[in-house]
């Protein structure tokens, strides 16, 4: 990117997103491959690791705590084995067992 001119030292992937969720209700986030759908979610869910997270993330108008939201996200990765032989619950609930800790 820096030969086509970009001199900066960060890549912004995403840049004043908002969005709004109906609570207790199934939401599926849907686009085509590189449409950044699961960058937004690693950092709601607390699962992004590396580069940098900057700017408020705010639910119902709060400042996001990780330690509370985590209780009430759920979110499998798009490479989780999912079996057409159980519940979306329990898809849910197998990936939390995955990636949370106990205390969670």
């Amino acid at each position: 990117m820096k030969d086509q001119g970009l001199v900066d030292e960060k890549l912004v992937l995403l840049k004043g997103v908002s969005g709004a969720f109906k609570p207790g209700v199934l939401t599926s986030l849907m686009g085509v491959s590189g449409a950044s759908k699961t960058t937004p979610m690693d950092v709601l869910a607390g699962r992004k690791t590396g580069g940098y997270i900057e700017g408020n993330i705010t639910i119902s108008g709060y400042l996001k705590k990780q330690e509370t939201f985590a209780r009430t996200l759920g979110y499998c990765e798009q490479n989780d084995i999912h079996s057409p032989h159980v519940t979306v619950y329990e898809s849910l609930l197998y990936s939390a067992w995955l990636r949370l800790p106990l205390e969670v």
